[in-house]
C-alpha cells in the first residue's frame, strides 16, 4: 500500500518528503510538531479581569466564570446591592472578586476607576465591556426619535466602551499582553425596527473592535465581540420569553452561561490566536431573525 501511495505522487514532492522524514532515512513520515493542551481549573491563575456591567444577568455569569477559572475579578457596575452579591456568590465557590462602583457614560469617573485599578493590582489581564443596554420605552421610529435617547444610547453603549478600552489598553500595551472582550448584540449586525440608536451604538462596537484588533495584534492584545440573542434574565417576564424564544431556530432561550463560556474561552490560552471576530451566540436568531 505504501509503495502504490508513493507511485501517485510526483516524483518532486516524493523527494521532498523524504528529505523531510525523521533521520532522513528513506521513510515516508513527516514529522509534525503538535501539542495537545487539556483544559483545567486555574487557567486564568493570576490574571487579573476587569467586567463592566458585572452585576447584570450576563455580566454576573461573566464574572463568576473567570473567577472559577481563577482570575481576580473586579465587578463593576451601579448598583451596591447587586455588585455585592455577585462577589458573595464568587467568594463562596472560593474564587476571588472585589467590586467597584464605575459610571462608564462619565469620562472623569472611568480615569479614576483605573487610576485605582493601577494602584492597587499593577496590572490588567482581561477587559469585558458588557455594560450597556437599550432604552426599550423610549425607542421609536426614527421619525419619532428623541435626541436625548439616541445620546444616552450611544453614550453608554459605544462611547463608554470606546472610553473603558482606551484606558484598559494602556496597561495592557506595556504588559504586551491582554484579552478585550466587548458584549454586542446581533441586532448591531442585523439591524431592527424601532431600535435603530441601539442597532447604530452596536455595530459601532463590533467595528470599533475590529479596528483595535488591527491595532494590537502585534502587541500581543486580542479583541473580540460577543453577540447575543434572546437570553433569559428576571427583567423578562415567562410570557415575554415564551414569545421572544421563537425568534431563533431552536426556539429556545439563551442562558447567560451560554455568553460567558464563549467569553472566557476568548480569554484562554486556547483563544490567543483569535481576534478581530464578532461571535453569535443567538440559537440562530441571525440567520434571519425569525419571526422579529
Amino acid at each position: 500500500m505504501k509503495n502504490f501511495i508513493k507511485g501517485l505522487l510526483p516524483k518532486g514532492m516524493r523527494n521532498k518528503l523524504k528529505s523531510m522524514a525523521p533521520g532522513n532515512s528513506g521513510g515516508m513520515a513527516v514529522a509534525v510538531p503538535y501539542t495537545i493542551q487539556v483544559s483545567k481549573p486555574g487557567l486564568l491563575e493570576g490574571k487579573v479581569a476587569v467586567v463592566t456591567g458585572g452585576s447584570g444577568a450576563i455580566g454576573r455569569a461573566i464574572c463568576c466564570r473567570l473567577a472559577a477559572d481563577g482570575a481576580m475579578v473586579v465587578v463593576c457596575g451601579m448598583s451596591h446591592d447587586k455588585m455585592q452579591g455577585v462577589v458573595d456568590e464568587i467568594k463562596a465557590n472560593d474564587g476571588q472578586a472585589v467590586m467597584k462602583q464605575l459610571d462608564i457614560s462619565s469620562e472623569e469617573k472611568i480615569s479614576e476607576f483605573y487610576q485605582w485599578l493601577k494602584d492597587t493590582y499593577q496590572q490588567l489581564d482581561i477587559l469585558v465591556n458588557c455594560a450597556g443596554g437599550s432604552a426599550r420605552q423610549a425607542s421609536r421610529p426614527i421619525y419619532e426619535l428623541e435626541t436625548e435617547t439616541i445620546d444616552n444610547t450611544l453614550h453608554v453603549n459605544l462611547r463608554g466602551t470606546m472610553l473603558c478600552t482606551r484606558e484598559a489598553s494602556k496597561m495592557m500595551v506595556e504588559a504586551k499582553s491582554g484579552a478585550i472582550i466587548s458584549v454586542t448584540s446581533v441586532i448591531g449586525e442585523h439591524g431592527k425596527a424601532k431600535f435603530s440608536e441601539y442597532a447604530a451604538a452596536k455595530a459601532g462596537i463590533i467595528a470599533f473592535t475590529k479596528s483595535i484588533a488591527m491595532e494590537l495584534g502585534n502587541l500581543g492584545i486580542t479583541a473580540n465581540c460577543v453577540s447575543p440573542g434572546i437570553v433569559q434574565r428576571g427583567t423578562i417576564t415567562p410570557a415575554q420569553m415564551a414569545k421572544l424564544k421563537k425568534t431563533n431556530y431552536m426556539n429556545a432561550y439563551g442562558r447567560p452561561e451560554d455568553i460567558s463560556e464563549m467569553v472566557a474561552y476568548l480569554t484562554r490560552e486556547e483563544g490567543k490566536f483569535i481576534t478581530g471576530q464578532n461571535f453569535k451566540v443567538d440559537g440562530g436568531r441571525s440567520l434571519g431573525l425569525k419571526g422579529d
